[in-house]
């Protein structure tokens, strides 16, 4: 049984809870991603304010699983990895399956959005590919080398930063906000093409669902870095600390694509160069020039927090499958991702808004089921009765299940009508 257990009725002290911040961040880190700059942004371009109920309902539904990620690892000592072999070979091929396309997929997409604010920023007049290239190679590099204490503290920094500059623009860019014409429904039409880009949306919203997988992760990674397990209201509190941004950033980005792109109607651009351009705009419309330089280095510095993220969690999630954490597998891995995530970034680099969209649908697929695995995994007997979820998360669980197999449904009935 875990030591939270045994402290479960005691108060935790201010101290102990912010030294446990870091899992949460990673998360955090993770989402701000495609989910958030590309997507979150487009949707207020293309489609203002409307799209802000789509946002909270995907957080919203998804926050259960998601939490049962940092719940499992605290009240177990273990990952989810470990429920899943227990629940039978279908829910690790699952398992496998969500972290392949995380793997590959996401991280060729995360980087391709990276080296196009890099190329952006820098004024880099060489091939996206090339600089996605030395990307992941210096990702490579970072973490084979690194240790997990000191790429957390990198990437809360990186992500805090960031938070400050876009709450700063979105408050800048209020003034300017047309709440009648930004709440228009004239936008939405009942046709395919909104309806699968309202499910894109929803797909990384605020990220894949695969997620969980390396919250827990990062739980048993933090429990080892302080020496002692994580009790489960200190990754609860981290969690939850984690989660609040990134529904925050999400509606903030969509603010700024609102005031920024849809009131002028502006169109987004269709290339990942060209919308790195009208990424950093968005800040320095809202802030002013003068600040392009911080803007420019923190929101390269977020990505390449995304990617340092993406790129840690997947071969630590295949390594701990292949080998129960075996080290010596970690850096093959990490080389195997990033060599496939460029071939998957070459046969998708003339489509970047079509690729963008096929990557967060194929990781909405898989959504109802990991949450289903996750749900299970909280009420095995691996917890402690204590530790289970309350009532009230348990159905709200059951509703964000239903809500998921929904969207997918309605993912492969219009995709292949």
């Amino acid at each position: 049984m875990n030591e939270s257990t045994a402290t479960l009725e005691q108060p935790l002290p201010k101290r102990s809870l912010l030294a446990a911040v870091g899992p949460g961040i990673l998360f955090a880190a993770t989402c701000i991603g495609t989910s958030h700059l590309v997507q979150s942004t487009r949707a207020g371009a293309n489609y203002g304010l409307a799209m802000g109920a789509l946002i909270l309902l995907a957080c919203a539904i998804k926050y259960p699983a998601f939490r049962f990620g940092a719940d499992y690892a605290a009240a177990t000592g273990n990952t989810l990895l470990n429920s899943y072999s227990h629940q039978g070979r279908w829910a690790v091929a699952v398992c496998v399956l969500e972290i392949l396309a995380t793997m590959f997929i996401a991280t060729a997409a995360i980087v391709l959005v990276t080296a196009g604010l890099m190329k952006n920023v820098l004024s880099l007049n060489i091939n996206i590919v090339f600089t996605s290239t030395l990307l992941l190679g210096l990702t490579a590099a970072i973490l084979i080398g690194g240790k997990f204490h000191l790429f957390e503290k990198v990437t809360k920094a990186f992500v805090l930063l960031f938070l400050v500059l876009i709450l700063t623009a979105v408050a800048l860019a209020l003034p300017e906000l047309d709440i009648s014409a930004a709440f228009t429904t004239q936008p939405f039409t009942p046709d395919r093409n909104t309806l699968l880009f309202m499910i894109a949306v929803a797909g990384w919203m605020p990220a894949a669902m695969g997620a969980s997988i390396f919250q827990s992760i990062w739980v048993c990674a933090k429990s080892k870095d302080l020496g002692r397990p994580m009790e489960i209201r200190e990754t609860q509190f981290d969690f939850n600390l984690g989660y609040g941004m990134t529904v925050l950033l999400a509606l903030a980005f969509l603010v700024l694509g609102t005031v920024l792109m849809f009131q002028p109607g502006i169109a987004t651009a269709t290339s990942a160069n060209g919308f790195a351009e009208q990424l950093i705009s968005l800040f320095t419309q809202s802030i002013g020039d003068w600040a392009y330089p911080v803007i420019a280095a923190a929101a390269v510095a977020v990505m390449f927090s995304t990617l340092l993220t993406l790129v840690d969690a997947c071969p630590r999630a295949l390594e701990r499958l292949i080998a129960e954490g075996e080290k010596r597998y970690y850096p093959p891995l990490v080389i195997l991702q990033c060599v496939g995530a460029m071939i998957i970034l070459l046969f998708f680099l003339n489509s970047f808004k079509a690729f963008i969209d096929f990557a967060t649908s194929v990781a909405f697929l898989l959504a109802p089921l990991i949450a289903w695995m996750n749900h299970m995994a909280m009420r095995s007997k691996e917890v402690p009765q204590k530790l289970r979820p309350s009532k009230g998360l348990v159905i709200w669980s059951w509703m964000g299940i239903g809500i998921t197999s929904a969207f997918a449904l309605a993912y492969l009935y219009l995709t292949f009508e």
